[in-house]
Order: structure tokens, then sequence, then C-alpha cells
């Protein structure tokens, strides 16, 4: 198994330390809005497309087809997986439903909605949004992705694509910025701490029990 030191180290994560720290810029100087306009008049066909399907990479359903993949190469990767997607899930709805209950785009500029350019097809939210269930969903499953792999250049696209999720939410006009922010620490920290707990801090738990390191079709 890798380090600690070196998975931190990794282009992968190096990625997200970048996007992390331009998103906490653009949120702490600018207007909350800002980055949603910007985004909004760069609307085009292409994008429309491009980020409708992109989105659909931080579903439930995701989660669910990546769990029964893993799960035929080691059950232990499994588990972590579900673990991750159970936690991180209850974190956000707590967040979103009884710490914060914040407005999406839609309501919070209901009157001129028809200012902006919206995606045919996307049904638009109002509520619950910080923060960004879809990209907590995306970083978190990217994040035990990358830590359960030595490729260098899929870490790089497993990050890439949870940025690229993050970004989405915001072009959809169903988050503001802040709550992509949010929403993506909140899935790297949950995938990160349970891999470190369980492979590092208390490897007896699950680790450590050979039986867990074989799938169910493909074995080591």
């Amino acid at each position: 198994m890798e380090s600690l030191k070196d998975k931190l180290q990794s282009p992968a994560f190096l990625m997200y330390v970048l996007y992390f720290l331009t998103a906490l810029v653009l949120v702490l100087f600018l207007d909350k809005g800002t980055f949603l306009f910007w985004l909004n008049q760069r609307h085009n066909p292409f994008g429309d497309v491009f980020f409708s399907y992109v989105t659909l990479l931080g579903e439930a359903h995701i989660f669910v087809i990546a769990g029964i993949i893993l799960l035929l190469y080691r059950i232990y990767y499994a588990i972590l997986l579900t673990l991750t997607g159970i936690i991180h899930y209850i974190i956000v709805q707590f967040l979103k439903i009884i710490v914060f209950d914040a407005h999406r785009p839609s309501l919070k500029f209901e009157e001129s909605l028809s200012s902006f350019n919206l995606v045919e097809g996307i049904e638009l939210h109002s509520h619950y949004s910080m923060p960004s269930g879809h990209t907590a969903s995306a970083f978190a499953l990217a994040t035990i992705l990358i830590l359960l792999t030595k490729n260098k250049l899929l870490q790089v696209i497993y990050m890439l694509l949870a940025i690229l999720v993050a970004i989405s939410r915001v072009y959809l006009f169903q988050h503001f910025m802040v709550d992509t922010v949010v929403g993506a620490t909140i899935g790297l920290l949950v995938s990160g701490i349970i891999w470190w707990y369980l492979s590092f801090k208390n490897p007896y738990l699950l680790y450590n029990i050979n039986p867990l390191h074989k799938g169910l079709i493909f074995n080591r």
C-alpha cells in the first residue's frame, strides 16, 4: 500500500487543492452569484448537453454501480465505498435541511429568472442549496477511487470528473459556487477519513481481514 504522504502528494489531490483555493478566493472576495452570472453568460449548445450528462456522475445510482464493480474485485473496496456513501449522505442532508435550508438560484432570482440562460429539460429545484449533494457524491466517489488505484492518469481523470460535476451544478443553475465548494470538501474529507481510519489507524477492523481482499469474481 502506498503511504499516506504519497497519496496526498499525488497530482489528483494537487488538482483539488488548486480547485479549492481558486474557488475559495472567488467565494470570499466576490458576490455570491458572481461565478453563476459569469458562467451563465457563456452557455452554448455543447455546454448544455455536456454538463447535462456530466452532472449525472453525481447521482446515487453511479455510487451503486461503482460499488457493485468494486465488489467484484475486492469486498474491502466495496465496504469502504458503502460507508463513504452512507456517511456523506447523512452529513449533506443534515446540513441541507437542518443547518442551512438555503435558497437555490432559481428561487433567489425568481423575479428575473426569464433573463437567464437555462438548459431545456433540467428541472430547477428551489430549496436546500447548501451544500451541493451531487458535488459531495462526486468527490466522495472520486476520492475513494483515487485512494484505491495506483494509476496516476486514472487518479487525475477521477478528480477532473468530480470538478466538472461541481461546475455543472452551477452551469445548470442548481447551485451557487459556495454550495459546490462545501460539497466537494465534505465528499473528499469523508472518503479520506474513512479510508485512513480503516486502512491505517485501525486496520484490524477490516483491512487486515484477508477474505475481504478477494472479490466475488476476481481474486488476487
